[in-house]
C-alpha cells in the first residue's frame, strides 16, 4: 500500500510538473497594450524569448523533487522504528515539515496551484507520520529537539488554526499573500532544522544527529527551485528561500563531511546530551 501511495503521488506530481512548466512559460507573455482585448490588439502581443530547454527539465522535475523531499527522512524514521531510540537526532525537522506541508497546500489552494497544492500535502501527510513515530521513541522529558515535545505540538496546532481561520476569514488574495509570506519563513526553518544539532555534533564529534538523506534531497530540492525561481519566474517567494536552504543544505553536507557518523555509539551520544543540557 505504501508504495502505491508513492508511486501515485510521484505519477500525479509529474503529470502537474508539465502543466507548471507551460503556465511558467505563459507567464514570460507580456499582456495587451492599452487593456484592450479585440482582434485588432493581437498584433500588440509582444513574447520574451522561449526559455532554454535546461530550464524547461528543471522547471519539470522541481515538483517532483519536492516530493522525494518528503519521502528522504522514510529511511531515518525506519530505523529510529527498529531501534526504539531517536538517540540524537532532533523533532524539528519533522514538526516543520508537517507544519510547512501544510502552509503550502493551503497557499496551493488559495492561489488554485494543483502542483504546489499536491506535493505539499503529501509533505504534511509524511510529515505528520515522521512526527507520530518520532514522539513514540523520544525521551520523556527531553527539551534539546530543540524544545520539549509539547512545545512543538502546540506550535504546529497553532499553525495549522491560525491558518485555516486566515483562508477562511479574510479575502482569497490577501489570505494567500499571508499564508505565502508565512510560508517563506516556514520552508527556511524547514531546511535549517537539521543545524539546530550543530552544538551537539562539535560536542560529540560526530555527525549522526544530521539526517544524511533530507540533506541531499533538500541539496537537489532547493537547487531546482532556486533555478526556476531565478531564472524562470522571477519570484522572490520562491527562490530566495531555496537558497537558503541550498546554502543550509551544503553547511550541512560539510559538517558530515569533517565529523561523519557512526563514530560514537549511541549511550556516548545520550550521556553528552545530557550533560550538554
Amino acid at each position: 500500500m505504501a508504495v502505491l501511495i508513492i508511486f501515485l503521488a510521484l505519477s500525479t506530481n509529474t503529470v502537474m510538473a508539465r502543466r507548471f512548466a507551460i503556465s511558467a512559460a505563459s507567464r514570460q507573455m507580456i499582456g495587451l497594450r492599452g487593456g484592450g482585448q479585440d482582434d485588432n490588439d493581437l498584433d500588440t502581443i509582444q513574447y520574451k524569448p522561449k526559455p532554454a530547454k535546461w530550464l524547461d527539465i528543471c522547471s519539470q522535475i522541481a515538483p517532483v523533487t519536492s516530493v522525494l523531499c518528503s519521502l528522504a527522512p522514510l529511511p531515518t524514521i525506519l530505523d529510529v522504528s527498529r531501534s526504539k531510540s531517536v538517540g540524537s537526532l532532533p523533532l524539528l525537522p519533522y514538526s516543520s515539515m508537517a507544519a510547512n506541508g501544510f502552509i503550502w497546500a493551503l497557499y496551493g489552494i488559495l492561489v488554485d496551484s494543483p502542483q504546489v497544492k499536491w506535493a505539499n500535502f503529501m509533505g504534511a501527510l509524511l510529515g505528520s507520520y515522521y512526527f507520530k513515530e518520532f514522539r513514540k521513541y523520544s525521551p520523556p522529558g527531553s527539551s534539546t529537539l530543540p524544545g520539549t515535545m509539547n512545545q512543538h505540538i502546540i506550535v504546529v496546532t497553532w499553525i495549522i488554526l491560525l491558518n485555516t481561520f486566515i483562508a477562511t476569514k479574510l479575502p482569497k488574495q490577501t489570505a494567500a499573500e499571508i499564508v505565502g509570506k508565512e510560508g517563506v519563513f516556514m520552508f527556511m526553518i524547514l531546511f535549517a532544522s537539521p543545524l539546530v544539532a550543530v552544538k551537539n555534533v562539535i560536542a560529540t564529534k560526530s555527525a549522526d544527529s544530521i539526517p544524511l538523506p533530507f540533506t541531499v534531497a533538500g541539496l537537489i530540492n532547493c537547487s531546482l527551485w532556486s533555478i526556476v525561481g531565478l531564472l524562470l519566474l522571477n519570484d522572490f517567494n520562491l527562490y530566495f528561500p531555496s537558497m537558503m536552504g541550498l546554502v543550509c543544505a551544503l553547511l550541512q553536507l560539510f559538517l558530515k563531511g569533517i565529523y561523519g557518523g557512526n563514530d560514537v555509539d549511541s549511550s556516548t551520544v545520550e550521556m553528552n546530551k545530557i550533560h550538554s543540557v
